[in-house]
């Protein structure tokens, strides 16, 4: 599969605008952008795709969220991904005139056949891209593969026929989100944002696959089953009904799936959604005994989606709970699965009554695999759920692959001033880098009373894929802009939107770090 290839990236905008610098660890809360609100559903795909490079502004510091995009602009978008590469030739469309500031985009994507024109040598530049172009033009982009699944789109039908594969493509790698009521709307417009979302999770899923994970990082799999996405509700469910939707700016998303996806960003761990063949009823009585008529007989539901699990040492498995127990999908899903060496550990969402006995049948379901202590989340109180999915996953043991092994650690003196602070750099290639470098003096800021940070004298090959969060004293390597960084506060402000990798950390007390001036100077060196 064609990947979004970074070494070649260029800042995307409609007009090659310039793109929005950042500072070196800026807080989630500062977008970039005047017009895209922290809040907002597509928040955090502007930013990635600001932060990696893969689509920016369209000048005076606004991104134009809600704008469509053209079908020239998406042409451009994927062309400039690949570094603008030269062309020759012509292409056959009558509307596309030499010159044109689309013109070899344009080309360029003809040639590839990533797309192709209405008839009669109409290309339509200037149409605005439906959200079923969009989605096949980003499938062909990713090599046509063959879906794995059917998609859980309640209007998949709806789609052209030349959409077809891409739409279930689509649906079953999460790469589009629907719209409203499950749908995905395949002859609406698709706006910058939406086709930001889908950049994101289409590089996500070519960065995170389990066959470019380093040897020894564990990798990690977020699997969840949520009634939205397997009941066709109507276009109006809402989060008053017993669906457990969580709305916001207009975006429905099932509230198990919105703590899946806190959990995957800050795992890196790849999502996966547990769909079955028949949709449940979308009266959650029925839907109830329903359950209890399965669980009586021991009937486990077929499911019209799977997963390969044999490159995935962790597994988080997240349902919604149901009378007290586990969701009988959850349980096919387990079953079909050769678990033996892995590791489980269930998060859910509830409706004031706790996990019930569900984790007791995740445990009797996982044959073979460590089951560790879940994750309970009153469905009410989702939308504000990150800092406890936070504190959860950040006490559970998974270093091989969110943070470095601790073995054969080098101890660390840093000299700030007249005081001196104790460390470890771990026993990882991408710390020994650094330490080759040691002793070295960095101009560091005091930044937003949560940590230091300064650029260093070599850069370091990174390794796996980093994370967005972090531990007091942690001692980090950012690549975006080669600086190390010493985390000495959660702060209001605990999450990232530039990657980072601990390769190390402060043992000392870390007291002294808020009342740092703006700038100091801090002296790493190996203690002999």
């Amino acid at each position: 599969m064609q990947g979004l290839k970074k070494t070649r990236i260029f800042a995307l905008t409609l007009l090659l605008a310039l793109s929005i610098a950042v500072p070196a660890f800026a807080a989630v809360e500062d977008t970039g952008f005047s017009d895209v609100d922290a809040g907002s559903w597509y928040a955090e795909a502007v930013m990635y795709c600001r932060e990696h490079n893969l689509m920016a502004g369209i000048g005076n510091n606004q991104f134009a969220p809600e704008s469509n995009l053209t079908r020239a602009q998406l042409a451009a978008v994927l062309y400039r991904i690949e570094g603008t590469p030269a062309v020759t030739g012509t292409d056959a469309f009558t509307d596309t005139p030499d010159g044109a500031w689309y013109s070899d985009a344009v080309l360029w994507a003809s040639q590839q056949a990533l797309v192709s024109g209405y008839g009669g040598g109409l290309f339509g530049p200037n149409d605005p891209v439906s959200r079923e172009q969009m989605t096949t033009i980003l499938w062909r982009y990713a090599g046509s593969p063959n879906p794995t699944g059917t998609a859980a789109f309640t209007d998949s039908s709806s789609a052209a026929s030349y959409a077809s594969a891409a739409v279930s493509w689509a649906g079953v790698n999460s790469i589009v989100r629907p719209t409203s009521g499950n749908m995905f709307a395949p002859k609406e417009n698709a706006t910058r944002a939406q086709v930001a979302d889908a950049l994101m999770n289409y590089d996500r899923s070519t960065q995170s696959a389990p066959s470019d994970t380093p040897s020894g990082g564990t990798r990690v799999l977020v699997a969840y089953f949520s009634r939205y996405g397997n009941t066709d509700y109507d276009n109006d469910v809402d989060a008053t009904t017993s669906a457990s939707v969580v709305v916001e700016d207009g975006q429905r998303q099932g509230s198990t799936e919105r703590i899946a996806r806190m959990i995957a960003e800050q795992t890196g761990g790849d999502l996966h959604l547990i769909e079955t063949a028949d949709a449940y009823p979308t009266d959650f009585n029925d839907v109830v005994e329903q359950n209890h008529r399965e669980i009586a007989n021991g009937i486990r539901p077929a499911l019209s989606s799977h997963a390969d699990l044999e490159n995935y040492d962790v597994i988080f498995i997240g349902y919604p709970v149901w009378s007290s127990t586990t969701p009988t999908p959850v349980l096919s899903f387990l079953e079909e699965q050769n678990l033996s060496g892995k590791t489980v550990i269930p998060f859910c969402t509830h409706d004031g009554y706790g996990a019930g006995s569900s984790y007791s049948a995740i445990r009797n379901s996982s044959s073979g695999a460590a089951v560790e202590q879940g994750l309970a989340v009153d469905s009410s109180r989702v939308s504000s759920a990150q800092n406890t999915v936070t504190d959860w996953v950040s006490g559970l043991n998974l270093s091989a692959g969110t943070t470095p092994a601790q073995q054969g650690e080098t101890a660390v003196r840093i000299t700030i001033g007249d005081t001196r602070l104790e460390g470890v750099l771990y026993d990882s290639n991408m710390a020994r880098q650094f330490i080759a470098q040691l002793p070295q003096t960095i101009t560091m800021s005091n930044y937003g009373g949560r940590e230091v940070y300064g650029g260093i004298d070599q850069a370091i090959t990174v390794e796996g894929e980093g994370q967005l969060r972090f531990e007091d004293g942690d001692i980090t390597y950012c690549p975006a802009n080669n600086t190390a960084a010493i985390f000495y506060s959660q702060s209001s402000n605990p999450n990232l939107i530039m990657r980072i990798y601990p390769i190390g950390k402060v043992t000392s007390d870390l007291s002294i770090f808020p009342d740092l001036p703006s700038r100091v100077e801090i002296t790493f060196e190996i203690v002999q």
